[in-house]
């Protein structure tokens, strides 16, 4: 219900219609079958600033001088990283929203936003509020409060947007109510429907819009009490500069034991942030009905057993790939992928790592071939950004890969 812009900017409202129409759609919200609701957050919004109609005055602001980044990145990863600035800002109604930083590879953006709140909100009232719930940390409140910004990319030599949705995850850094700051770090994973990374490597900006910010209702989790909200209105920040760090491309055409056989390595890429790897044909066909050439990392032992013997259709092959990093220290780290109780090493990968696409040539209806190339592709994403220079090769399905 977000982007009726075309036809919502010829529509205009007087307060007593905007009172009854606010109404009527919180009433509707409440009276709605609960499968037609969100389970996770129930937008019960409650904006405490921005009406209708002076949501239209967007103002894009030019900074005299470029602030010094990388602390909140800095912050979030615990280390220094390779982020750069940028500085562009988007005010409405007092309110103003920057984009500092951003780190970024083909696969994946991350970056980091300040929201500065206008002189007229009410700061001592929120103050107020947390203290009369027991909260004299801001510190215990930072998984509480969230920022909703979706992006749209833009590739070289193209006026159309490739749209995405909503930022895979966001994280509140800072809360200083006296200085009206809130300081967030917003991450997407641009590798979503299985593209290779040099179908993405075109992408060159991005715009990114604010939808609202708030936090969790102290009182009821399921309720958010918002502190801005778009009002149907796009808040945008144009034409964001992206600058990806090295990423490192090898294209082995190397055959791997992977799905009970063998199929070919036709690409291993791998960049500060994340790892990815294709695999095509051969074993790839059919791949979901066999059991795993790497069974020790998808399957439980008696699992294993109950496939081997046929009693268990395994569904589990869509990550049968076995990934190490060998580091020039000689250390050696399981990245994944696993399914089972061995666990990748976490302090190297997120815990939410990655993803894998898949065809294996087969018609999920009819069980019959459908003529399709048969591939499957995965990716690990870093819990922080590792420093290329210090990985020597990485390993996958006990077959070593060289970076340099």
């Amino acid at each position: 219900m977000k982007r009726y812009t075309d036809a919502m900017n010829e529509v205009r409202f007087t307060p007593e219609e905007k009172q009854e129409l606010s109404a009527r759609l919180r009433q509707a919200a409440q009276s709605a079958p609960q499968h037609t609701r969100k389970p996770k957050r129930h937008r019960m919004r409650r904006a405490v600033c921005g009406a209708l109609a002076a949501a239209l005055a967007v103002t894009m602001l030019t900074a005299a001088a470029v602030p010094a980044f990388g602390d909140t990145l800095r912050a979030f990863f615990g280390m220094p990283v390779d982020a750069y600035g940028v500085g562009k800002s988007v005010e409405r109604d007092g309110w103003t929203f920057t984009v500092e930083e951003c780190l970024v590879d083909d696969n994946v953006l991350y970056t980091s936003i300040q929201v500065q709140m206008p002189e007229s909100f009410p700061i001592d009232e929120l103050k107020a509020e947390f203290q009369e719930n027991g909260i004299t940390d801001l510190n215990d409140l930072l998984d509480d409060f969230y920022i909703d910004a979706e992006i749209a990319l833009h590739a070289s030599g193209s006026e159309e947007e490739i749209p995405y949705p909503q930022l895979s995850d966001t994280s509140c850094m800072k809360i200083d109510l006296d200085n009206r700051t809130l300081d967030f770090v917003c991450f997407k994973q641009f590798h979503t429907t299985g593209q290779s990374s040099a179908q993405l490597s075109s992408i060159e900006s991005f715009d990114l819009s604010i939808q609202q910010v708030g936090f969790c209702s102290l009182n009821d989790n399921s309720q958010d009490i918002a502190l801005f909200q778009d009002n149907f209105y796009p808040l945008s920040i144009s034409d964001i500069p992206l600058q990806p760090v090295e990423t490192i491309y090898l294209t082995p055409n190397d055959e791997v034991p992977i799905y009970g056989g063998t199929s070919t390595l036709t690409s291993l890429s791998i960049s500060p942030l994340f790892v990815t790897v294709r695999v095509e044909g051969g074993s790839c066909y059919n791949h979901g009905w066999v059991l795993p050439t790497h069974p020790e990392y998808l399957l439980s032992p008696e699992t294993a057993r109950l496939i081997a013997e046929g009693k268990l259709e395994n569904t589990t092959c869509d990550c049968d790939f076995d990934l190490h990093l060998k580091y020039k220290d000689g250390r050696v780290v399981f990245i994944g992928h696993s399914l089972s109780d061995i666990e990748p090493d976490y302090s190297v990968v997120s815990s939410s790592s990655g993803g894998t696409y898949c065809e294996d040539g087969i018609d999920y209806r009819t069980k019959q071939p459908n003529g399709k190339d048969t591939y499957v592709s995965t990716s690990v994403r870093f819990a922080v950004p590792q420093d290329l220079g210090q990985i020597e090769s990485v390993i996958v399905c006990g077959k070593e890969y060289k970076l340099r």
